[in-house]
């Protein structure tokens, strides 16, 4: 697999593959998710993926069926230090 990541002006940066364009932007003017932001979803989505495919095997309703995931970040540093998946 090949990405193509492009800067289409001011502080976006946007990737390209398989057809798909993901942008991303930063904070002043935030018209997509910051690229951080994205990979804290993706890891969520992908939880996602394995919750779908178990209730699909074991013929589970998906109705009311989410998941919450919850970053916990050291506010000296601001980096993550923890993320919970709730479902």
């Amino acid at each position: 697999m090949e990405m193509i990541i492009d800067f289409p002006g001011g502080s976006k940066v946007d990737a390209h593959f398989g057809g798909f364009t993901v942008a991303t932007d930063q904070p002043p003017a935030a018209s997509a998710p910051a690229p951080f932001e994205l990979f804290l979803a993706s890891i969520g989505t992908c939880a996602g993926i394995y919750v779908l495919g178990y209730c699909q095997n074991h013929d589970l309703p998906l109705e009311g069926v989410k998941i919450l995931e919850r970053i916990h970040s050291n506010p000296e540093t601001r980096m993550v230090e923890k993320i919970d998946i709730e479902i």
